[in-house]
C-alpha cells in the first residue's frame, strides 16, 4: 500500500503545475434578486508572464432575463490589499481595450466605493472582461480578493454594473457585487478525499 501511494503521489508530480487561482460569484443586486450567480470573476496566477496576475470577469448571460443588443457589462471594480503599492500604470492588456480606470470609485447600488473601477460606454458593454495587473512585487490572487477601507467601505470584492436586459418589471440595467467562493469542481474534491482516505489506510495499515 504504501508503494502504490509513493507510485501515485509520483504520477502526480509527473502532471503540469496548475497555476493559483480563486474564483467568487457576484451574487448580489440592488434591483434584481439576491442568491444568484450573475457573474464571476477569477483571479489567477498568469501562465503567460511569471509574476503577473491574471483577471477574468464573466457576466453569467443565462442568469439574466430577456438580455437584448446592447446586453453586457458597462463597469467592474475591485479592491486589494493596500499594504502593496498598486496604481493604474500597473493593469495593463485592458480588454476592451477602450475602458479607462479611475481610483476610489463609488460603485452605486449602496455597495460603497472600491480601490479601483473600470468603465466603458452603452457601445462597448462586454458579456467578458480581461485585465492583468504587472509589476507589484509579492503580490498574489488573494491580494485582490478583498474589502476596501473607503468611506463608504465596500464589504464585496467586486461589483459591476450590467445593462441591456429586461426583468418585465422595468428594471433594465442594475449594480451587482458579491465575494461568494466559486465551489470547487465535484471531480477535484472526490480526488482530494481520496487520496486523503488513502493516507489514512496506510497510516493504520503501519
Amino acid at each position: 500500500m504504501t508503494s502504490a501511494l509513493a507510485a501515485l503521489c509520483l504520477g502526480l508530480s509527473g502532471l503540469p503545475v496548475q497555476a493559483a487561482s480563486i474564483a467568487y460569484f457576484l451574487d448580489q443586486s440592488n434591483d434584481m434578486p439576491d442568491g444568484v450567480n450573475y457573474l464571476k470573476v477569477t483571479v489567477s496566477d498568469s501562465v503567460a508572464s511569471a509574476g503577473d496576475i491574471d483577471f477574468r470577469v464573466d457576466v453569467l448571460t443565462a442568469n439574466f432575463p430577456s438580455p437584448g443588443s446592447s446586453f453586457g457589462m458597462q463597469t467592474f471594480s475591485f479592491n486589494y490589499d493596500t499594504a502593496f503599492n498598486v496604481t493604474p500604470s500597473n493593469i495593463i492588456d485592458i480588454d476592451p481595450s477602450s475602458w479607462t480606470i479611475s481610483q476610489d470609485a463609488n460603485a452605486g447600488g449602496g455597495f460603497g466605493k472600491f480601490e479601483f473601477e473600470f468603465s466603458g460606454t452603452g457601445g462597448n458593454r462586454t458579456e467578458l472582461m480581461t485585465f492583468s495587473i504587472t509589476g507589484v512585487s509579492g503580490d498574489s490572487p488573494s491580494t485582490y480578493a478583498m474589502g476596501s477601507t473607503l468611506r463608504p467601505a465596500a464589504t464585496e470584492f467586486f461589483a459591476a454594473h450590467v445593462a441591456g436586459f429586461d426583468d418585465g418589471n422595468g428594471v433594465t440595467s442594475a449594480q451587482f457585487a458579491g465575494s461568494t467562493p466559486v465551489p470547487l469542481p465535484a471531480a477535484l474534491w472526490l480526488f482530494g478525499s481520496g487520496l486523503l482516505g488513502l493516507v489514512g489506510l496506510v497510516r493504520r495499515r503501519n
